[in-house]
């Protein structure tokens, strides 16, 4: 969904398609090369660091959330919908806590 709204909003600003595919190639490339460097740094780092990795990308899931749902579940939920958010990703952090 996201991808499709970020499209449409290049091609009405005049952006020719070919400009949208390699936009979007270049982003799934990068991500890529995130993901194979993040997988490689995580395996030699120490706990503490792999700590501050999780919390940082869970901050980062969280920013995401933020921006772009809670807008909307608000607007239909009312104020609730960001602390239910934040409980709910609490639960699912204290639950993954658990496994390991």
């Amino acid at each position: 969904p996201e991808a499709i709204g970020s499209s449409s909003e290049l091609r009405a600003a005049g952006r020719t398609d070919r400009d949208v595919i390699l936009l979007w190639v270049t982003v799934a490339a990068v991500c890529a090369l995130a993901t194979v460097v993040g997988y490689g740094l995580a395996d030699v780092a120490s706990s503490g660091l792999q700590g501050g990795i999780n919390g940082f990308a869970a901050g980062a899931l969280l920013v995401m959330l933020v921006d772009t749902m809670i807008p909307d579940a608000r607007q239909k939920a009312g104020p609730v919908a960001g602390v239910v958010t934040v409980l709910g990703f609490a639960v699912g952090a204290g639950l993954s806590g658990l496994s390991t």
